[in-house]
């Protein structure tokens, strides 16, 4: 991890969202593009697992695995 990451916890905070704003906009754009309109329902549920999980599991690690607040 960068250096100003461990010593600024704001500039670790816009990181994150920006991470995360990148992911949704990306994961949202390539669902759209490859899913069909006659896809199961099942299909939409997957779709947002894909699009919000990783973006769960990153800021789990960061804030409260790697202790991003009690810096």
């Amino acid at each position: 991890m960068p250096k100003i990451f461990k010593q600024n916890k704001y500039a670790l905070l816009g990181a994150n969202i920006l991470l995360i704003l990148l992911w949704v906009t990306i994961s949202t754009f390539l669902i759209k593009f490859f899913q069909s309109e006659n896809a199961p329902f099942y299909i939409y549920k997957l779709s947002f697992l894909i699009r919000f999980l990783p973006p769960i599991w990153i800021t789990w690690y960061l804030w409260i695995k790697r202790g991003g607040l009690e810096r």
